[in-house]
């Protein structure tokens, strides 16, 4: 998992993983099939164990702690030692060619999912009356994807704990928040 969220799966080679898997080609291919059934075991472990701040940030009760916990969960998930600091479903396949398009497409659709679940938890925020009938939820939706992903982007650039609290803090700011 690892050396795909830090490599991308054109960038990890099965050398690579024979290496850190200490496990021959054969017995990869024999127990996943081929290396995109392995980055998509790798990519479900993620989801299942690294990725759950966001969904954390969901379950908060009101749409200010929702956003803001959104924000806050991204900046301490990205600058968590012992990981790449920037999110897998951006770094592991963004780049990638023809021969990987299964790769992308799935980072694709996780990214998609992901996106329909805040909207889904912005659609109750309106429904609650919290947030006005005047924002376009869809445009919402994207502005906070692509804030948040641009978090991860400056992460990836070397950006410090420090000034991705102070990028999510101008974020909420120019957010109402």
């Amino acid at each position: 998992m690892l050396l795909f969220w830090e490599r991308g799966f054109e960038g990890t080679s099965m050398a690579d993983l024979t290496q850190a898997m200490g496990l021959n080609p054969s017995s990869i291919y024999a127990a996943f099939g081929d290396k995109h059934a392995l980055f998509s075991h790798a990519v479900r472990r993620y989801l299942e164990t690294r990725a759950q701040y966001a969904a954390e940030a969901l379950a908060e009760p009101t749409l200010d702690r929702v956003v803001r916990a959104l924000f806050d969960n991204t900046v301490v998930f990205l600058t968590t030692p012992g990981h790449p600091s920037t999110c897998m479903s951006l770094a592991g396949s963004m780049g990638c060619g023809v021969d990987a398009t299964p790769a992308r497409n799935l980072m694709t659709e996780i990214r998609k999912q992901n996106e329909v679940a805040m909207k889904q938890r912005i659609l109750q925020a309106r429904k609650s009356g919290e947030l006005s009938k005047d924002v376009n939820v869809d445009d919402y939706t994207r502005f906070l994807s692509l804030m948040l992903a641009g978090l991860s982007v400056q992460a990836a650039n070397g950006s410090t704990k420090a000034e991705l609290k102070r990028t999510a803090q101008m974020a909420l700011r120019h957010l109402g928040y």
